[in-house]
């Protein structure tokens, strides 16, 4: 029974396996994204929630805005997404002024009728408060998304420049920001970033729109599945992941051509699966 929804208020909120900040982190939600709460804690102030793409863990209650009144507002204004790896939120416009907080890519900031000055775009936080960021960091929410049926190309060629926006990210377990993320966390916010929701581990689950081909008819924008990992397909056999590998960690682009120097034996001998939203 859902109690109530609430929307992230800091740049990230971990997602914990257990209601403890010494648990294991399962994901992040981010700035500015709706979730709903399952329940509440007895005590701890912690609550379990589920994400809009189903994921669900525990959160730190301090870390949403729950007052109704500011969620139904929040809900009615078109948004913009954070498109580069990292924005800083100003008070006044200007690189010399203080900013208040840095949000990571795929926050979410909402429109302000003022477009501000030159090169600044105005916009809302979810208090309301009136706040400035640079234009070229943001996009309307509704340009990132593409028609699978009628913009397929189009929409391979964005999920494949946008996952290669995040190499050199370091590995974080449960991450999905520029700052760290996992492999899922790095496939599942190539298709958040495109109004897409995938299931956000590494596997293809009923009820998401990831389905099963054979692993010989992949193309760029697909997905591809090995034991507890998995990478998205950018084309002439090589893939972008997000790797824990020591001396190799953090995103990077790697080859099922074995005679390529970035081949790793030991994924693409043991690739179980392809999936496609096409």
């Amino acid at each position: 029974m859902w109690n109530n929804s609430g929307i992230v208020k800091e740049p990230f909120l971990q997602l914990k396996e257990h209601p403890s900040a010494d648990s294991q982190t399962v994901d992040e939600a981010l700035y500015g994204m709706e979730v709903l709460i399952r329940e509440k804690t007895a005590g701890g102030g912690w609550v379990s929630v589920e994400t809009a793409y189903g994921y669900q863990g525990y959160v730190r209650a301090e870390g949403l805005e729950c007052r109704e009144w500011n969620i139904r507002k929040w809900q009615k204004l078109p948004k913009y997404v954070v498109t580069s790896p990292s924005a800083d939120v100003y008070e006044v416009p200007g690189y010399q002024n203080p900013y208040l907080l840095t949000l990571p890519r795929g926050s979410l900031v909402a429109s302000a009728a003022d477009e501000g000055q030159a090169g600044w775009q105005q916009a809302r936080l979810i208090d309301g408060r009136g706040v400035y960021l640079r234009r070229a960091q943001l996009t309307p929410l509704s340009e990132r998304h593409y028609s699978v049926q009628n913009q397929e190309e189009k929409l391979r060629e964005s999920l494949v420049r946008t996952a290669l926006s995040y190499l050199h990210t370091p590995y974080r377990w449960g991450g999905k920001t520029p700052w760290g993320i996992d492999c899922s966390g790095l496939c599942s916010m190539v298709y958040l970033l495109h109004g897409i929701y995938i299931y956000r581990d590494a596997s293809i689950r009923e009820g998401y729109p990831v389905r099963e081909i054979p692993v010989c008819s992949v193309k760029p924008g697909d997905l591809l599945y090995f034991p507890g990992h998995m990478a998205l397909y950018i084309g002439y056999l090589q893939y972008v992941h997000a790797t824990g590998r020591m001396g190799q960690d953090g995103v990077v682009v790697s080859s099922l051509n074995h005679t390529a120097p970035n081949y790793r034996r030991d994924l693409a001998s043991t690739v179980t699966a392809a999936g496609s939203i096409f």
